[in-house]
């Protein structure tokens, strides 16, 4: 709780006009001045004592008040400007200073220093503005714009340049100023980027520069190098409210029809517009005095004397209001101010209160959450300005006559057993002992800033004096004051403890209660000066600005005191954190510690972490309080119990996560006490709860029990019964704790539950009979899960119900599901729904929900999580509202259950409310609410009114039924046969129609409306039993299966067997179908049905179909027939006989052709069965042996392959003539046999035109290693060069291949082939030579070729003709006819044809040369080699092969 004491000045002369604070020191400057009396402006100390004032020297005489005024940033200099233009100086100890002017006879209207102080502007209202320097305490002008062009309009604003690393947050007025950026509304920004200023580019001194608004709306910027020129203007308004944007080097400002705008600059000199909007202020709000400030990093603020503070969030891009609690709501804020160190905004308002916000989010704010409403404070005046002074409690509150000097400070309180003290006032402290009753206040003479309690003795202190007080029965007696300046005061039964700092050493001075000074403890000067102090039993620690924590025990005589443990430095002190506050355990072996850290931004917040050092183990624990969205604010040890302690904590929201717990109720604090237990486990959670509204602090722990300050009625006054309020620990209610034995055994177990540790925790209690105990610990049993502890602890309990429930819930398989029934069991509602949620049993919730009442939840859980259940919960709802007799309500949630149609009129029918229900039947539109009430009409013989509702229900058959009793058969019969909706189903209403015309012997009428009900057995049944049997026929076949074969039968009994057929087949019987055709020769209609038949189709009727067809001889059809019936074994005994199949017989005598897909229908599975997989392979050969009977050459391949038999398959293959599939087969087949049987078949192809074929010949023999065949087929090639191309050296280098190949082979004539092969090559390479030597060898050429024509079978190797034809072309080159005509002679003589080897024109010259005629040759029967024939070792018939094998 805080506490803001205030000190009032009252003004002299009567108004005031404003107030500053030092940034640095605690002084206020007030200016005040009223019409018709001179101004003065007043310096005071803080709490309201005057240091000094000065008026203007012509003040008296003409009135002249101070119109503007600031403070130097660093020294006490303060820099006032008057009405009259005059600037004053005032600096403490001096005289005031007046310098020369220029604006002399122009009232001041702006005064901005710099960071640094070293200069200072100012500016008047005719627009005249002067850069001043700093020399000593005075100021010399440095530059003006006095002699130059004077700005347009009053100077009203000002505001300065000042670079990042220059800000000081915690400096109010430069909170004021701003240094964060604006947030883009209304316009896009990328359009903004457009808009730069149209002003003059003016390059600044980046150093030291102002920017000045005024009434014109213009901004300008000025430095200290006299250069000033308009940045922007804002709509020609006068400006409102101007902030300087450091991180993005901008300026915001608001002029006073509310329009904000947003400029940048990147060069020093060109500024471009970033955003632009207007604010929406709300009725009654003053735009002209509206204020904006800046609140945070991206947070802008503004006040226009409205019921809220609008924040603009920038980095978010959002925007959200503050406001009070629920009874401030409507209260007009005049003035807002920001306290960056301390993150709290304080305004004031026009009835006169203080109103606090707080920031307790993240590192960004985005909503209102993020900020905490305080406490207000009451003044007596409306409030025109606020402002924070310098540190964190100092605030400032001007009304229109007097200044409130408010020091803020959190409720000073100590409690030492059963006994408390609380400071109330700065002089009235409280003083209540719980036990005996004693409340009295004492006031003391001294300014009190801080007590403390120990014994029957207590103090009250300030930095200069300490108080001690003693007290006796029902008051306090002051035993005297201690004069001393000191930063801290501690008490011990026995001692005070005054901590002094005095050249820079701290030291700690002990007294007596009779204020004799006893000794004193040294704190070492490396370690800083002590600033925080606390007592607990005997042991006394003390923290340093350095963050040193040391601790003494002094539980001896004077001088007997020691240090307790080493000196521990928890930080560095450059560090940004720093101590807060400390706290001793009573047995000094654990020191708690809170801290406070700093940010980037220079903003000072309490530390969400709790530090305990453990003297003994000489380790810091540390226990996040973020993990719990709280922030410690106060740390309080037992005085018996080592191990347990208190925190007092606060909101905390860490940034992007929502809040944990958002209190329910206003009535509920957000204020939380938790527990803990510290020891060498660690830091352990024990309890936590939240603070009744009413409670103002948490004062103390005395296990068992936590003491409270109740807020007194009269805010400072001491309520004449208790203010305080004590509440028992958890583990504790209930239970009489006055024997110290159950108090250590209740910590013990309390300690253990908190450690986790349900053994240990049992152990400590299991001789307690408490039925209290044994419920804590049952219901920590549920946040540990230990059912099995749970069970004992319910045993103890006797609570037989809760174990049935507990084991009845283990049948569900999610253990979460087990502990949510323990859970309930005892009453820990939220902790059941947290665990039914968990585990995503939200039906068992849902159930929960209802059996506490809560249908509301139980309702919004199904509908957004177990829809299934919806409308069984709202029929639930339903009944639980009936049976509490709220009547309307229960309706409702009846049609949610969507069931209002029966259960409605049944409740009010019950409950006697008739006239209700006719009303609520007449306005529904619910079809089963008109059923019910026509039913109920019909039983009270209201027949027109029943119709008439059965007809609103579209009930057909109730309406039917009611004509048929009132013997209007007429009417009845149209409402079935034209009813009134074309879908409407009036089937039932015609069975009940045909059964009334049956019973009248009506039987055409009968057939009608049975046939329309559908009612096809009915109708059928009538049908035989009058011999129709067509309708028979008819009706059958819409009629169901049993319905249909059962007439079937009938028409088989009277010999009708063509219909008896067509319904057997409908019916699904097609065997007996089939049988009746063959017994009754109806061959077209079993053609029809085999036509029909698929493979689901019992394969005995494929048989009788197929023994049906070969006898009427469809033999194509047979064979389909066997097929479909995949007959094998009865095949494999035909087979026997014949060979073949059945099914393949009839297709060889037939004559019928064996496709593709008859062949794949015949080809049965792989199997890992050797007898049917025998099976399938014999059939496989027996049917491809039919395709190739059939020259179905490939269907025949494709079945050998699969019966594995490859060789088969392409010996078939061959026959096809299917070069291609032939060599396809043969490259996947991968076999010797089949690689030569392609080659030789490709050799029968034309490959000596076609390479391909030719590289697949040589190709294939390779492969299958047929060096022979491969040798031979070179061979070939060789010739084919020497018949068709002549060309010998092709030839021989495939001789040399051919003889290469031979050699690699394993012939058994090798040798003789290989001796061939090189004498033929012999005569090529001997008719080579010749033909190379032509010209440098003419006669060993001629040589050779005579000695090539003496060989006698040279024509293997070489033509003849081709010798002959080169000696001829020699001997005609060389003009010899005579020896080419003999040799032309000799060709004749041996029938070679000449014109193969020689041109004729050749010939004809030799003849004409020798003088003889020639005669064109006859051409001999063989004497030109053709295309090498294939080899004699290809197969010359491959059927007779086949056959063979087969």
């Amino acid at each position: 709780m805080a506490l803001h004491f205030n000190f009032k000045i009252k003004a002299d002369p009567v108004a005031v006009l404003g107030s500053r604070w030092h940034p640095v020191y605690p002084v206020l400057a007030v200016s005040t001045g009223e019409f018709g009396i001179a101004g003065k402006v007043s310096i005071y100390a803080d709490e309201g004592a005057a240091i000094g004032g000065f008026t203007h020297g012509n003040a008296s005489e003409n009135c002249l008040t101070c119109q503007a005024f600031e403070w130097h940033p660093k020294k006490k200099l303060l820099c006032t400007g008057w009405k009259d233009g005059t600037i004053l100086l005032w600096s403490e100890g001096e005289e005031i200073q007046e310098v020369a002017s220029p604006h002399k006879g122009t009232p001041i209207g702006i005064i901005s220093w710099t960071s640094s102080g070293d200069k200072v502007l100012t500016g008047d209202t005719h627009g005249v503005w002067c850069v001043w320097r700093l020399d000593r305490n005075t100021i010399t002008q440095m530059c003006s714009n006095k002699d130059k062009d004077p700005l347009d309009g009053a100077l009203t604003h000002v505001v300065f340049r000042s670079k990042l690393t220059d800000r000081k947050l915690n400096s109010p007025d430069e909170d004021a100023e701003g240094n964060e950026r604006l947030m883009l509304e209304d316009e896009d920004e990328a359009d903004l980027n457009m808009h730069s200023s149209s002003f003059g580019i003016t390059r600044f001194n980046d150093h030291c520069m102002w920017f000045m608004g005024g009434s014109s709306g213009n901004v300008w910027g000025v430095d200290e190098d006299g250069n000033c020129s308009i940045v922007f203007n804002l709509d020609n308004q006068p400006i409102a409210s101007l902030l300087y944007y450091v991180h993005r080097n901008g300026i915001v400002a608001m002029n006073q029809a509310s329009s904000v705008s947003f400029y940048i600059t990147t060069d020093g000199s060109r500024w471009v517009q970033q955003a632009r909007f207007r604010i929406s202020f709300g009725k009654g709000a003053n735009a002209a005095s509206a204020q904006m400030i800046w609140i945070g990093q991206g947070l802008l603020a503004t006040c226009a004397h409205e019921n809220m503070i609008r924040v603009w969030n920038i980095d978010a891009n959002e925007n959200y209001i503050l406001q009070g609690e629920q009874d401030l709501r409507m209260e007009k804020l005049l003035t807002i101010a920001y306290n960056g160190s301390k993150r709290t905004i304080v305004g004031g308002t026009k009835s006169g209160k203080i109103m606090f916000w707080q920031y307790s989010g993240g590192t960004q704010s985005t909503s209102e959450e993020d900020w905490e409403c305080l406490p207000e404070v009451r003044l007596e005046e409306p409030v025109s300005e606020v402002g924070w002074g310098p540190g964190e409690s100092l605030i400032s509150a001007s009304a229109s006559d007097s200044v409130s000097l408010l020091h803020g400070t959190s409720l000073k309180r100590r409690l030492w057993r059963t006994s408390a003290i609380i400071q109330l006032t700065p002089h009235v402290i409280l003083y209540e002992d719980v036990v005996q009753r004693i409340v009295f206040a004492t006031t003391s003479h001294i300014r009190v800033k801080n007590v403390d309690l120990a014994g029957s003795y207590f103090a009250a202190w300030n930095n200069k004096e300490v108080e001690v007080f003693h007290v006796q029965m029902n008051k306090a007696v002051s035993v005297g004051v201690i004069e001393t300046e000191n930063t801290g005061v501690a008490l011990h039964t026995d001692k005070i403890l005054v901590t002094r700092t005095e050249r820079g050493i701290s030291s700690i001075e002990l007294y007596n209660h009779q204020l004799q000074k006893l000794s004193h403890l040294s704190i070492k000067a490396h370690e800083g000066d002590a600033t925080h102090t606390h007592v607990n039993n005997d042991f006394l620690v003390v923290a340093t600005s350095k963050n040193y924590i040391s601790c003494w025990w002094i539980g001896g005589r004077a001088g007997e005191d020691k240090a307790h443990g080493y000196p521990k430095q928890l930080w560095e002190p450059g560090s940004n954190t720093s101590i807060e506050s400390i706290a001793v355990n009573c047995a000094g072996t654990q020191i708690a510690v809170l801290a406070k850290v700093t940010d980037s931004q220079g903003q000072t917040s309490i530390s969400t972490k709790l530090y305990i050092n453990d003297l003994e183990r000489d380790k810091v624990m540390v226990f996040d309080f973020a993990t719990l969205s709280r922030t410690p604010r106060t740390i309080c040890w037992d005085e018996t119990e080592p191990r347990i302690l208190a925190c007092e904590t606060g909101k905390y929201k860490k940034q992007g996560v929502t809040e944990v717990a958002e209190e329910e109720h206003a009535e509920v604090s957000k204020l939380e006490v938790v527990t803990l237990f510290a020891s060498a486990k660690g830091i352990k959670l024990q309890e936590r709860f939240p603070l009744d509204k009413n409670v103002a602090a948490l004062i103390g722990l005395s296990v068992p029990n936590f003491y409270f300050y109740n807020k007194a009625r009269g805010g400072t006054s001491p309520s004449e019964t208790s203010n305080i309020t004590s509440r028992k620990m958890r583990d504790f209610e209930g239970i009489d704790c006055t024997d110290p034995r159950v108090k250590e055994a209740l910590l013990d177990f309390s300690y253990n539950l908190a450690c986790g540790d349900m053994d240990a925790a049992y152990r400590s209690v299991k001789l307690v009979k408490d039925e209290n105990v044994w419920t804590n610990m049952a219901q920590m049993c549920v946040k540990t899960g230990r059912l099995d502890v749970a069970e004992v602890c319910l045993g103890n309990m006797q609570d037989a119900k809760g174990a049935r429930a507990l084991r009845e819930a283990k049948k569900e398989p999610e253990v979460e599901a087990h502990v949510a029934m323990l859970a309930l069991q005892l009453g820990l509602v939220e902790d059941a729904e947290r665990l039914y949620i968990k585990c995503g049993r939200y039906d068992l919730l849902n159930i929960m929900h209802q059996a506490c009442g809560r249908w509301d939840d139980a309702i919004k859980t199904a509908e957004e999580k177990d829809r299934i259940h919806l409308r069984t919960i709202h029929y639930a709802h339903a009944r639980h509202l009936e049976s509490l007799g709220d009547i309307q309500n229960a309706i409702k949630a009846y049609e949610a259950a969507k069931c209002h149609g029966y259960e409605v009129p049944r409740m009010l029918y019950g409950a006697g409310l008739l006239e209700d229900l006719g009303k609520y039947t007449s306005n529904s539109n619910d079809k089963d609410v008109y059923l019910w009430w026509a039913q109920y009409c019909e039983a009270n013989s209201q027949f027109e009114q029943a119709l008439h509702f059965y007809k609103e229900a579209g009930d057909t058959l109730a309406r039917v039924r009611l004509y048929c009793y009132l013997r209007d058969y007429e009417t009845a019969m149209h409402l079935v046969t034209s009813p009134e909706h074309p879908k409407e189903d009036t089937s039932a209403a015609a069975y009940h129609l045909a059964r009334k015309f049956e019973e009248q012997g009506k039987m055409k009428e009968t057939l009608q409306f049975f046939r329309l009900a559908k009612a096809y057995k009915n109708a059928i049944r009538i049908a035989r039993a009058n011999e129709m049997e067509g309708e028979v026929m008819q009706l059958s076949l819409q009629a169901d299966q049993a319905t249909i074969i059962e007439s079937a039968q009938w028409f088989e009994e009277q010999n009708m067997l063509d219909k008896a057929v067509i319904l057997y087949k409908k019916g699904g019987e097609l065997a007996k179908a089939i049988d009746l055709c063959v017994r009754g020769e109806l061959f077209d209609t079993l053609q029809k049905l085999a036509d029909d038949l698929d493979k689901e189709t019992d394969p005995e009727v494929f048989i009788q179909c197929a023994e049906f067809f070969l006898n009427k001889e469809q033999h194509e059809k047979a064979v389909r027939m066997y097929i479909q019936a995949k007959s094998y074994s009865e095949a494999l005994q035909v087979v026997s006989v014949s060979s073949f199949p059945m099914s393949t017989q009839v297709c060889l005598d037939r004559n019928v052709q064996l496709t593709e897909e008859m062949a794949e229908e015949m080809t049965l599975p792989k199997t890992e069965n050797e007898d049917d997989e025998a099976l399938r392979l014999s059939l496989l050969r027996k049917i491809a042996k039919v395709a190739k009977l059939q020259e179905s050459w490939h269907l025949a391949c494709k079945k050998y392959t699969q019966a594995g038999d490859r060789v088969k398959g392409m010996k078939v293959l061959l026959k096809s003539g299917d070069t291609d599939k032939i060599i396809f087969f043969t490259n996947h087949s991968r076999q010797k046999d089949i690689y030569i049987l392609a080659a030789h078949y490709l050799q029968t192809c034309d490959w000596h035109n076609d390479p391909v074929i030719t590289k697949h010949i040589i190709t294939f023999y390779t492969k299958a290693r047929a060096y022979e065949s491969l040798s031979g087929f070179y061979d070939a090639i060789a010739q084919v060069y020497i018949d068709e191309f002549r060309d010998y050296d092709k030839a021989l280098g495939a001789l040399q291949d051919a003889l290469k190949f031979m050699d690699k082979s394993k012939a058994q004539n090798r040798e003789l082939k290989m001796g061939q092969l090189e004498t033929k090559i012999s005569y090529v390479e001997q008719f080579v030579e010749a033909r190379n030597i032509v010209k440098s060898d003419p006669g060993r050429m001629v040589e050779v070729c005579r000695e090539l024509l003496e060989v006698e079978d040279i024509e293997g190797a070489v033509r003849v003709g081709d010798v002959y034809a080169l000696l001829v072309e020699f001997y005609t080159g060389r003009q010899e006819y005579e020896q080419a005509y003999q040799l032309i002679e000799r060709m004749r003589d041996r029938n070679i044809i000449l014109s193969y080897y020689l041109e004729t024109q050749l010939v004809q010259a030799v003849y004409s040369a020798m003088g003889v005629e020639y005669k064109e040759q006859e051409h001999a029967a063989q004497s030109h080699h053709a295309a090498h024939p294939p080899p004699d070792d290809i197969p010359d018939d491959i059927d007779e092969e086949i056959d063979g094998e087969d």
